[in-house]
C-alpha cells in the first residue's frame, strides 16, 4: 500500500513522541534528521510497517531499545488460553460457527500495543460480548466460503499476541468444515511490537492445527519484497489466504495474491477510507 501524506506525519509524531523521554537533545536531533531523511528517501516505494522497521534500528543507533513487549505477549497469550474452552463452546454452539469463529478471530484484533498504548481485560470482555458474527459482511463471508469449498490449501497471516488464540481455533473450525484444507500460519521472523513470532505460536499450540511458516523478517506485517523464499512459497502455494492485522493488509494489499483481510480500523486514515 503507497504512503500517504498522514501515513508520513503519523510515523514522525510517534518517533518524536519517543524521543521526548530522551534527554541528549543534540543526539535527539541527529536522530530525528536521520528518520526524515529515511521517509524523504524511501517513502514513494516502502510499505509503512518496513519504514518503521527502518525507523527502528535508526532509533537503535542513538538509543538503547528495552524489550518492553515479552511480558505483554505472554499475559495476553495466558489470558486467552483461559479463555480458550469458553471460545471454543461459544463458537460450537452458534448456527454458523465459522462465521462466529471470524468474528471472534477479528475482535481479538484489539490487542495491538503497536497502535493502543493499553488494552485492559475489561475492554476485551466488553468487546467480546458485544461481538455479533452477523456483521461478518455477508457477500464476502459467502466468497470466502465459497473458495473454501473448493480450495485445498489454506493460509492465516497472523498478527498479534493473544489474539493468535482466536486465529487458532479459527482454522481449528475451519478444518472441521473444511476438512480437505491444509491450513499453514505465518508468524514474524523475529520481535516486533506485541505481533507474533514462532515461540508464541509454540506456546498457545498453534502446530495442533496448522503448519508454521515464518516470514523470515521483523517487518510487522508480510512485506513481499523482503520475506524469505519459504514465506513467499507458502503465500504462492496457498489457494485461500486470510490476512489478519492493518500491517498485514499495508504490505500484502495489492501483491496479488488471492486474500482476505480482516482487522479492526484503529488508524483514521483507514477509517475515512472504509
Amino acid at each position: 500500500m503507497e504512503m500517504t501524506v498522514s501515513c508520513m506525519a503519523c510515523l514522525l509524531n510517534k518517533e518524536e513522541k519517543r524521543l521526548q523521554k530522551e534527554n541528549d537533545e543534540k543526539k535527539k536531533a541527529a536522530c530525528f534528521r536521520e528518520i526524515m531523511g529515511l521517509l524523504a528517501e524511501e517513502a514513494d516505494v516502502g510499505t509503512a510497517p518496513y519504514l518503521v522497521s527502518r525507523i527502528r534500528a535508526i532509533y537503535a543507533k542513538y538509543f538503547s531499545l528495552p524489550d518492553t513487549f515479552t511480558p505483554i505477549k505472554r499475559y495476553y497469550n495466558r489470558l486467552m488460553l483461559n479463555r480458550e474452552d469458553d471460545f471454543r463452546r461459544q463458537i460450537e454452539k452458534n448456527p454458523d460457527p465459522v462465521r462466529t469463529a471470524l468474528c471472534f478471530a477479528r475482535t481479538a484484533n484489539y490487542i495491538d500495543f503497536g497502535v493502543n498504548s493499553q488494552v485492559t481485560e475489561e475492554q476485551l470482555t466488553e468487546l467480546f460480548d458485544k461481538a455479533d458474527p452477523s456483521a461478518v459482511d455477508e457477500v464476502e463471508y459467502g466468497r470466502f466460503c465459497d473458495e473454501l469449498e473448493r480450495a485445498g490449501s489454506f493460509l492465516l497471516l497472523a498478527d498479534n499476541c493473544g489474539e493468535i488464540v482466536l486465529d487458532k481455533l479459527l482454522i481449528e473450525t475451519l478444518k472441521k468444515y473444511y476438512p480437505r484444507l491444509a491450513c499453514a500460519m505465518m508468524v514474524r521472523g523475529g520481535d516486533v511490537s506485541n505481533d507474533v513470532t514462532w515461540e508464541d505460536a509454540a506456546e498457545v499450540g498453534v502446530e495442533n492445527v496448522a503448519r508454521v511458516v515464518s516470514n523470515g523478517t521483523r517487518i510487522g506485517g508480510t512485506d513481499v519484497a523482503h520475506i524469505s523464499d519459504e514465506a513467499r512459497g507458502a503465500l504462492e502455494a496457498a489457494d485461500v489466504i486470510l490476512a489478519k492485522g492493518q500491517g498485514n493488509f499495508e504490505t500484502v494489499y495489492g501483491s496479488g495474491y488471492n486474500v482476505y483481510y480482516l482487522f479492526l480500523c484503529k488508524c483514521d486514515l483507514f477509517t475515512r477510507r472504509f
